[in-house]
């Protein structure tokens, strides 16, 4: 599968949970759902997912997608955040290829702001791995269950891939 296959099965997943999803070309894919929970203190999350493809993944090219991520989705849906409302993204990067470093930066790197958080995330398609947070941050934890779900659920690894149906 190449970087554009993967995405395209992250646009399906999409769809399937219930994200409007809409594209940017050239190759960036954008999700998007509200969710309301009362076991998040009677809040309600504004999750994004943003999607990029790059023949090689590096640490600062992650960092600079995930800032940027978070700003698009703190102007697109975060007019109202803070006692009941708050912006979550999930910023990822699928490449042919990534660095230790983009790795270990998705494994322990959440970016946040006032009511906003991204969590990063890495596939490298030649190591068959998807890299991201296991754990979530201490502020903001009541969301880490939920954003660990849909990780898994719109990201599979690569390596599950293999042989397999993708859809």
């Amino acid at each position: 599968m190449d970087t554009l296959g993967y995405q395209a099965l992250v646009h399906d997943r999409l769809v399937a949970s219930g994200y409007t999803v809409r594209s940017a070309p050239p190759s960036a894919l954008v999700g998007y759902r509200r969710d309301f929970r009362v076991r998040w203190f009677a809040t309600t999350l504004h999750l994004l997912v943003h999607v990029a493809t790059t023949p090689h993944v590096t640490a600062d090219g992650l960092a600079r997608f995930t800032r940027a991520s978070l700003d698009h989705a703190k102007l697109a849906h975060g007019g109202m955040r803070g006692m009941q409302s708050g912006v979550g993204v999930v910023s990822v990067v699928v490449g042919d290829r990534a660095d230790d470093d983009a790795h270990a930066y998705a494994l322990t790197t959440t970016v946040r702001d006032f009511a906003a958080f991204a969590w990063p995330a890495v596939v490298d398609l030649d190591a068959q791995v998807r890299s991201s947070r296991t754990a979530g941050p201490m502020v903001g934890a009541v969301y880490n269950s939920w954003m660990r779900a849909q990780i898994d659920a719109l990201l599979p690894q690569p390596d599950a891939l293999v042989g397999a149906d993708p859809r």
